[in-house]
């Protein structure tokens, strides 16, 4: 990641709500896309050990705090197969591990694999666990009620997720991935019990993973949750009430559920990480998460004390909680707020083929400089700023948002230039918009997009360009936009994992959609010639950026996106509150927070 990227930090500034409802987002997840993917993370030996494997035995830690945090949004499952929105991704970051993890700094760290190599050809990557790790006690283990990881268990996960009875949301993640993943997913489909040939249990503490092609974001693909290691026995006792029984290695045991009111979770005392000072993680002695609805009365309770962060604030609330710049107002300047940049970018997409009946008749897919004095003459700092309360980032570099690992802000992208929009207009054959026909920019039904949408039309207008909107519900929109039948849409992108393959596939002509999230079906041979070489693990992380920067220039000159901004994520916590970090993946990460008395 760039050095200039945007840190976390401690802000005064607003908290941006990114609800699926009021946002048309699209996700590898939300598509439910199973295109060809490929693997990373540098060739060679990765040798990062934990501080509790030097050889000492942790000391434990005397917790009896208790962190409590609300899902407005419910919780339908504590099952990593279906972790496909956040309350399930932040709770399964409690209960579980994978292979590998991510750092505070998005970057690939070790878990209950000690380390890992890949071979030269990128294909073979095989793992060595620790020795030190143990499921959850519980009675699917019979009389013992515990047992130790093993590589048959990291087998045994990958092989369910990609088991058509499971109906795992992660399907994608491996189906074409994994050596033999698509024939393992079609034998299940028909009853049938196979072994998935791309995996191998060496010995019970190394396992190989053989790809079909190389794809240098493979780690990053398993710190998901979806790469989560579970026992084979929790699933044949439990069977589909395992998602109630959830038995995994992470730093929480499920403790209590009551549905749509609280759901508790306690200290794992045979964690197997410890801190620098050989202190047992985690230092909390309790989870708690309610599933409090109304978002008026999750903020009520945060400042009473109830929970310790909030990562969401009402619309209503904010001119009272917030200056119009963004800082915190006096009253609640007790609060601290953290901020950063998601790893999410909202745009307007443009559909680049002539082929279909919408590209044939619109004037943007066979115009660049029509497309470059769009996003010229939009003033994103003035939609951000009064529109959005400083709850976003305009986007002024490329595709990759800032805080996502291979962004570079050298990379030069659209500013506001009403000047230069008109000549672009003019070169395009539509002096001051004249001939050009009216555009028709759909949306999905929010009050947010509208509004943004509303100002846009009006900054267009400023040039001559006349644009008509068009709202229909979510659902007929994705349809629509898959389909290839809009000209000119609005959408987002949210990262499925840290890695700029998963932003740069929506610009490569194997993904052009419905069978990838190519939605704008734009096709270059050498956008494809340089994403295949960002796939190859072999490569330097700067090879890999300089690979990124060189798709990023292309892309920004061609112009299948009008660019808007990147989304924000902020947390306002309590200031006894101690070590909650913020990444860009909007991760809630609790393994190493502890709480101090209230002040």
């Amino acid at each position: 990641m760039n050095s200039n990227s945007l840190a976390v930090t401690t802000v005064s500034a607003t908290f941006v709500a990114m609800e699926a409802q009021n946002s048309s987002v699209f996700t590898r997840i939300g598509m439910s896309l199973c295109s060809g993917r490929s693997l990373t993370i540098g060739f060679a030996i990765c040798s990062f050990l934990f501080n509790s494997c030097v050889g000492h035995k942790p000391a434990p830690v005397e917790s009896t705090s208790v962190f409590s945090y609300n899902e407005p949004d419910g919780l339908l499952s504590l099952d990593p197969a279906q972790a496909s929105y956040r309350s399930a991704l932040w709770t399964s970051s409690h209960l579980y591990n994978g292979l590998v993890e991510l750092d505070s700094n998005l970057a690939i760290a070790p878990c209950i694999a000690s380390h890992w190599t890949v071979d030269k050809a990128g294909l073979e990557w095989t793992f060595r666990l620790r020795t030190d790790v143990w499921f959850h006690p519980d009675s699917c283990f019979g009389p013992q009620r515990m047992r130790k990881v093993v590589a048959q268990d990291v087998k045994y996960s990958l092989e369910r997720i990609l088991d058509a009875r499971t109906k795992s949301t992660g399907l994608w993640a491996f189906r074409t991935t994994i050596v033999g993943a698509d024939d393992f997913h079609q034998a299940t489909r028909r009853g049938m019990r196979p072994s998935l040939q791309g995996i191998r249990v060496i010995t019970d503490s190394v396992v190989s993973i053989r790809l079909t092609k190389p794809f240098a974001p493979f780690l990053a693909v398993l710190t998901m949750p979806y790469g989560s290691i579970i026992p084979r026995e929790a699933i044949e006792l439990y069977g589909a009430d395992y998602g109630r029984h959830p038995v995994g290695t992470g730093p929480f045991m499920f403790g209590t559920w009551i549905p749509d009111r609280e759901l508790t979770l306690r200290r794992n005392p045979r964690y197997f990480k410890s801190d620098a000072q050989g202190r047992r993680l985690p230092y909390l002695s309790q989870v708690r998460i309610a599933f409090v609805r109304d978002p008026k009365s999750e903020f009520f309770e945060f400042t009473k004390g109830e929970f310790d962060v909030i990562s969401s604030i009402d619309e209503s609330f904010i001119p009272s909680v917030f200056e119009p710049d963004g800082r915190i107002k006096a009253r609640y300047d007790r609060f601290r707020v953290l901020r950063t940049s998601a790893n999410t970018v909202e745009y307007y997409g443009i559909l680049m083929d002539t082929t279909l009946p919408a590209g044939h008749q619109s004037p943007l897919a066979r115009s660049k400089a029509l497309r470059q004095a769009l996003n010229y003459a939009i003033d994103r700092h003035r939609i951000v700023a009064y529109l959005l309360n400083s709850r976003a980032i305009p986007a002024y570099y490329g595709v990759l948002p800032p805080t996502m690992p291979g962004f570079n802000d050298s990379i030069v992208g659209y500013r506001y230039d009403q000047a230069r929009a008109r000549r672009l207009l003019a070169q395009a054959g539509y002096p001051n918009g004249k001939g050009l026909p009216p555009l028709v920019l759909q949306l999905g039904n929010s009050a947010r997009t509208a509004a943004i949408a509303e100002a846009i039309q009006e900054q267009w207008e400023e040039i001559g360009v006349t644009v008509e909107l068009r709202q229909v519900d979510f659902p007929q929109h994705l349809s629509m936009v898959r389909a290839g039948e809009l000209a000119l849409w609005r959408t987002s992108w949210i990262g499925d994992y840290p890695d700029p393959e998963n932003f740069l596939a929506l610009f490569i002509t194997s993904t052009i959609a419905p069978n990838g999230p190519n939605t704008t079906r734009i096709s270059r041979l050498d956008l494809d010639s340089l994403y295949e070489a960002i796939l190859d693990p072999t490569r330097s992380e700067r090879e890999r950026r300089d690979i990124a920067s060189a798709m990023e220039r292309i892309i920004i000159e061609e112009a299948p996106w009008v660019f808007l901004y990147y989304h924000v994520v902020l947390r306002v916590v309590h200031p006894e509150v101690k070590g909650l970090t913020l990444d860009g993946s909007d991760r809630l990460v609790l393994e190493r927070v502890s709480k101090g008395p209230k002040l």
